[in-house]
């Protein structure tokens, strides 16, 4: 258990306190509120309900007399209880308080009525009255899983102190399927981004002692962030500056590229959708120049120092494995043998070597419209901003090519790939006399495959382990896209592997087709239609 402490806190600074609360809470966390009456716990449950909303006018009525008062929030939903007229712990079965502690904030007034009853993980706040009876003083308690987020919120309010961003109002955005987090500070006109992404220990060893993150080379902590960002900017591309960081804690400060995220521009028809694919891919023709191992020469004084990691068979085949070990057991009941699965890396073997090249060219692995934000300026390099970009490597420059023109949550009709892909190969071939078209688009088919085959096993480890349904409707969009690679003569042995194993009859999403289908998304002009689903963004 961590306790924190907050003094003679006013209502105005109450109410800021809890909004700096709200945005590091999760669905699933349990806030239990002590005090007497007049203590200010409605006060703080108030604040909070409003700025998980994000609507300061909201109205909430204490729940004294309906005991239990829901909120639906675009983060997650919400039970405020007051259980100061429970009579008796068994009502509390007849209230529902536990059903729906998973996957709700749950914010309980006068916890003591729980009298023990089935709760383990949850921060108490308790509010005292200061003598005097202008301010309050109040104590965060940790406990179970939450016993840690007092010292989380500590240390990012030292952090912020420590960067001369005290004074910042927070307001959380919401992010992606990973464990990271960001807060939107604003203070004055000035805004900026807070990342919150505590280093991740290592798994259990999956294979030869190593654990996942370690063989797919995924970041374990900020560090590649840093560095990647710097190399981008020298290579005068648009990312997120970091202008303050503290690794073991996994903090960072980062410049802000506000709100106009591809993603949403392309399925609202914000914008026109030829122009924005245009850029996106020009911006990967004008990467391609950098020489991936010249990142430390972009490196700042007190900087941790970094090389990007290669894309090797290893991790692109235990990547693909991600479709034999999470789908195959999800559609047939039943896990892969040893038999299969040596047959499914004998096919992967002769591919993998097939794109191996002297060259190494950046990959920044996702390279897709979450992570592309739209800016001011008169060039691609200007109006792109590149996020999420932690996980980079260095291999064929395919991949990144397939992560953009085959995205996996929105759909690019085959007219606009092959556009934008003869549009990359053009690009190249006018600075590159070695480029071979044929080489890359045979790649690209490769790595095409890989990536879906990836996807298929990650959306249904996201549906079946971590509870996120939603991510189901994107599989017809990745069989789709899987179908369109092995077309490919390379990939005939493989793409008779799946109509065997996942015969297209198969090939369905656990809930049926994509709900969003015909949807008019994106294309070749603003009047070609395609499916697109709507992509429920959350953040863990």
């Amino acid at each position: 258990m961590t306790i924190l402490e907050k003094p003679s806190l006013s209502v105005e600074a109450l109410e800021a306190f809890a909004t700096k609360l709200a945005a590091i809470l999760k669905a699933g966390d349990t806030l239990c509120l002590e005090g007497d009456l007049g203590a200010g716990k409605s006060t703080l449950a108030r604040a909070l309900i409003r700025a998980i909303s994000q609507s300061p006018e909201l109205e909430v009525p204490s729940p004294t007399f309906p005991l239990l008062i829901p909120y639906e929030t675009n983060r997650f939903p919400i039970n405020h209880c007051d259980l100061y007229r429970i009579g008796d712990p068994s009502e509390l079965e007849e209230l529902g308080l536990f059903d729906e502690l998973a996957t709700h904030l749950t914010i309980i007034e006068w916890p003591n009525q729980l009298a023990g009853e089935g709760i383990d993980d949850y921060l108490l706040i308790k509010l005292e009255e200061t003598e005097d009876g202008t301010a309050r003083h109040l104590t965060l308690e940790g406990h179970g899983r939450l016993k840690n987020t007092p010292a989380r919120l500590e240390a990012i309010e030292q952090f912020l102190h420590a960067a001369n961003w005290q004074q910042a109002s927070w307001t959380f955005l919401q992010g992606d399927a990973s464990t990271r987090s960001y807060i939107r500070l604003h203070q004055g006109k000035e805004a900026r981004l807070l990342m919150n992404a505590p280093p991740q220990p290592d798994g259990p060893p999956i294979r030869d002692g190593k654990p996942y993150s370690q063989i797919a080379h995924l970041a374990e902590d900020m560090t590649s962030f840093i560095a990647v960002s710097r190399a981008l900017c020298a290579a005068g591309l648009k990312a997120p500056q970091v202008e303050q960081f503290d690794i073991e804690k996994g903090l960072l400060l980062i410049g802000d590229f506000g709100n106009e995220q591809y993603y949403d521009l392309i399925t609202s028809k914000a914008a026109d959708h030829k122009s924005l694919y245009d850029d996106a891919i020009d911006v990967l023709a004008h990467l391609r120049q950098y020489d991936p191992e010249k990142l430390s020469e972009t490196q700042k004084p007190g900087d941790p120092a970094y090389s990007l990691p290669p894309y090797d068979e290893t991790a692109l085949m235990i990547e693909a494995d991600l479709v034999i070990d999470w789908h195959w057991p999800h559609s047939k009941g039943a896990p892969i043998s040893e038999e299969q699965r040596a047959e499914w890396h004998n096919l992967w073997r002769p591919l993998l070597g097939v794109i191996k090249q002297p060259r190494q060219n950046w990959i920044l692995r996702d390279y897709h419209s979450p992570n592309i934000m739209r800016l001011k300026g008169d060039t691609p390099q200007q109006r792109i901003g590149i996020i999420d970009f932690q996980d980079a490597l260095k291999g064929h420059a395919a991949y990144d090519v397939v992560s953009l023109c085959q995205d996996a949550r929105l759909t690019v009709p085959p007219e606009l790939e092959q556009q934008l892909l003869a549009r990359y190969c053009a690009h190249i071939s006018q600075t590159d006399e070695t480029f071979d078209e044929a080489e890359f688009k045979t790649a690209y088919a490769i790595l095409g495959a890989q990536r879906a085959s990836k996807l298929l096993g990650i959306f249904i480890r996201l549906a079946v382990r971590d509870g996120k349904q939603h991510y189901l409707a994107h599989l017809p969009r990745i069989w789709d896209y899987l179908e369109r690679n092995l077309k490919h003569p390379i990939l005939s042995d493989l793409a008779a592997w799946y109509e065997t194993n996942f015969p297209r009859t198969a090939r369905q999403c656990a809930k049926g087709e994509d709900p969003d289908a015909g949807k008019e998304v994106a294309g070749v002009t603003n009047e070609t239609s395609a499916q697109a689903q709507q992509q429920e963004r959350t953040a863990n």
